[in-house]
């Protein structure tokens, strides 16, 4: 894979997708809407990602805003003990770090959340500049590219009827999806010059037996 591929279709969001973490500067590029660093999770991060499901057999909630300087402490306050903790620990507050550079944020709102049903299982826009998401284990965000999408069908325009046939998208297959590791920078409405042009996505639907584990990030300045 490139570094960084680019959809040229100018009526629908630029697709940056990379496996590097330079691709998500692309968020910075005129009509680009969703950046992907497509990453392995390194095994230790894995192990304790399971144990933390494991550890939260309900949906949990980790909420916490930090400067990325605190944010090691912070989560380590906050999250089990676990031979594996801190590999996880490093990897979040990484994250943090470049999220921060990147929008020169003050500080990060974070939230970690276990989940064994959809959380937002409606397709939608974000009604802010950007967010950053990462699924550590199980199934990752869902979304739909402009090419297959009716804006008019979201929210109230559905008219009450369920996204797969409210006319929103034409089939199933227009539905894309992240993978467990990957992380992404979606701009939403109010991202400048993004108005009527925020990344449609829901969470992932989820069988009985499904469970996952996953990361937003809000920058704040």
């Amino acid at each position: 894979m490139t570094s960084a591929l680019q959809a040229s279709v100018p009526d629908q969001p630029r697709l940056c997708v990379g496996d590097t973490p330079e691709v998500l500067t692309s968020l910075y590029n005129n009509g680009t809407n969703l950046s992907i660093w497509q990453r392995q999770l390194p095994e230790p991060v894995e192990q304790y990602s399971a144990f933390l499901l494991s550890h939260y057999p309900h949906n949990t909630e980790v909420r916490l805003s930090a400067s990325a300087q605190a944010m090691a402490q912070a989560l380590a306050e906050r999250l089990p003990e676990h031979p594996h903790r801190q590999a996880f620990i490093d990897d979040v507050s990484l994250i943090a770090d470049m999220l921060t550079c990147l929008l020169d944020a003050e500080a990060i709102g974070l939230r970690l959340c276990t989940a064994d049903k959809a959380t937002c299982p409606r397709f939608h826009v974000d009604k802010l500049g950007c967010r950053l998401i990462t699924t550590y284990l199980g199934k990752a965000t869902e979304w739909i590219d402009n090419a297959n999408l009716n804006r008019t069908r979201l929210g109230l325009g559905a008219q009450g009827k369920p996204d797969e046939s409210s006319g929103l998208y034409p089939g199933a297959e227009a539905i894309e999806t992240l993978h467990s590791g990957d992380i992404a920078i979606l701009k939403g409405e109010l991202w400048p010059g993004n108005q009527g042009n925020g990344i449609v996505h829901r969470s992932p639907p989820l069988q009985a037996d499904e469970r996952r584990l996953f990361l937003t990030m809000d920058a704040m300045t």
